[in-house]
């Protein structure tokens, strides 16, 4: 519980800092002259030889002295002495309360973002939304990440990195189809509610941003963009139907997957692209180009060509390599190529790695 210390009129400070929270969160920055800076106290962290809570409320008779429930305002920023402040002077940190009220002898600020404006799915499984989300962003970790969802009943992540793209889905209900894209640096955030969640439900809110909430009311947000890339997926028969000259290939289906000597041997080919052959006795070659050394070899039954044993060996990306590698841990992996395209498909998460050669 806080207490008040000091009242004060707004400072320029944590005026500012608080109309830049407003203008980020895409809310009316409705903070003037008029409102009143609360310097608090906790007698634990927040005490005069430490660290001071600033905090921004709306016009009130509150004084000091009086007790105050800060759990729900939001942290605006931080401010550190100057050089030639005053011996005693302490850190400040800069919260915000938009709406302020006395309840029962104590006052309680509160500054939460508004919920979502459109309902966009229900997952009853997020643990599965977890990971088809997180090895689909690792797959391509510095790309751009979509979320989408079709009435029929998937939610899809797409991440797309100049000319290789890679998407899974996942069960939901979803009652209208969307598209969203998100930048996948910041969109890890969206893991939080996802961890022990038995039921998470996904909305737009008006920034607009993602907010996903669990059934404990732990939220996530990151902002979208409704406007993005629209990139050409092969069909599911490409290479049996469409292809363009020969096709090439192999899966993998190895118990435990290629091991870490293999994932080793691709590293060590970074950022070059990775060659795939099979050997006659059915081993699995691992190399890159003359000069990076000599090749790895994986021997052991689990490596099935496609096609003729001794056809063209894959080159591909390294990123599509590592993705091999991981999707090779959970279950079998297919990788195929012809003269333009290439395609891995990993069955542990039904997540597919699509490339131009």
């Amino acid at each position: 519980m806080f207490k008040v210390v000091e009242r004060l009129t707004i400072s320029d400070e944590l005026a500012a800092a608080s109309e830049r929270w407003l203008t980020r969160n895409g809310l009316p920055e409705d903070v003037d002259e008029d409102w009143l800076e609360l310097v608090c106290e906790d007698g634990d962290v927040f005490r005069p030889d430490n660290i001071m809570l600033h905090l921004a409320v709306p016009p009130s008779e509150v004084s000091p002295g009086d007790c105050l429930d800060v759990g729900r305002t939001q942290t605006v920023g931080e401010l550190w002495p100057d050089a030639d402040a005053p011996p005693d002077a302490v850190p400040r940190q800069l919260a915000l309360a938009r709406t302020f009220e006395h309840r029962d002898d104590l006052w309680v600020g509160v500054c939460e973002l508004p919920g979502p404006v459109r309902e966009l799915f229900t997952v009853e499984h997020p643990e599965a939304m977890l990971a088809v989300m997180n090895a689909t962003r690792r797959t391509l970790g510095r790309g751009i990440l979509s979320i989408g969802g079709e009435p029929s009943g998937q939610l899809s992540f797409t991440v797309l990195e100049g000319d290789v793209v890679a998407w899974g889905s996942t069960e939901a209900l979803v009652p209208h189809a969307f598209t969203y894209w998100l930048d996948a640096g910041p969109a890890t955030a969206l893991a939080t509610p996802l961890r022990g969640a038995s039921r998470v439900v996904g909305g737009l809110g008006i920034r607009p941003d993602l907010i996903i909430r669990n059934e404990n009311d732990v939220e996530a947000r990151c902002p979208v963009d409704e406007t993005g890339p629209t990139p050409e997926l092969l069909p599911e028969d490409y290479f049996e139907q469409h292809a363009q000259g020969e096709v090439v290939g192999l899966r993998i289906d190895r118990e435990g997957g290629l091991g870490r000597d293999a994932l080793a041997a691709i590293a060590n080919l970074r950022p070059a692209d990775v060659t795939f052959a099979v050997a006659g006795d059915g081993s699995l070659v691992i190399s890159g180009g003359p000069d990076d050394g000599e090749p790895f070899t994986l021997d052991g039954a689990g490596i099935t060509p496609l096609g003729d044993p001794r056809s063209t060996p894959i080159v591909v990306p390294y990123v599509v390599a590592l993705a091999a590698h991981d999707g090779a841990v959970g279950g079998a992996v297919d990788l195929a190529l012809d003269v333009h395209w290439g395609r891995l498909h990993r069955s542990d998460r039904a997540i597919t790695v699509q490339w131009k050669r």
